[in-house]
């Protein structure tokens, strides 16, 4: 019932961190999601296995070796959903986003790079969730500013 969303997962250790290593494994986790794996979550023993999965990167991402000083980021793209295409009776979206947190609050979604179609379709955006010593030096870095814009409105 309804729709699963699962993405791959690919756990670099130090030594594994020159990009051709990180895409290697990252394929590698891609190729793992294939007809076998859906088939292995439908039916009865489904949530049993998604349960099993989950557990296991949880495990994986909180042993001892990862936890201390590891660093990770997660990208996905929402490009070419149609969000803007959608309408829910209301009318299409004037914006889309994805959910935050309260500025008082640390949220928990950090370290996640979101990208999506913008509302006109010509460019896109960069949701980027980062700690704040992080995102002060990516506000002012002059590379990404020539090619980018913190905060534009979202009804340009």
């Amino acid at each position: 019932m309804g729709n699963f969303l699962w993405g791959p997962h690919a756990l670099c250790m130090p030594k594994e961190i020159d990009l051709s290593c990180m895409v290697s494994k990252l394929r590698e986790a891609i190729m793992k999601i294939n007809a076998d794996f859906v088939k292995d979550l439908q039916g009865d023993g489904g949530f049993s296995k998604l349960y099993e999965l989950m557990k296991g990167k949880i495990i994986a991402l909180s042993s001892i070796e990862c936890s201390s000083g590891m660093n990770y980021i997660a990208f996905t793209s929402w490009c070419n959903f149609g969000f803007y295409d959608i309408d829910f009776g209301w009318g299409k979206p004037m914006w889309v986003s994805y959910v935050g947190s309260s500025n008082d609050l640390e949220t928990v979604f950090v370290n996640i790079i979101i990208l999506m179609d913008t509302r006109s379709g010509d460019g896109i955006e960069a949701w980027v969730t980062l700690d704040q010593e992080d995102m002060t030096m990516l506000a002012q870095d002059k590379e990404l500013l020539d090619f980018a814009s913190f905060d534009p409105s979202p009804i340009k």
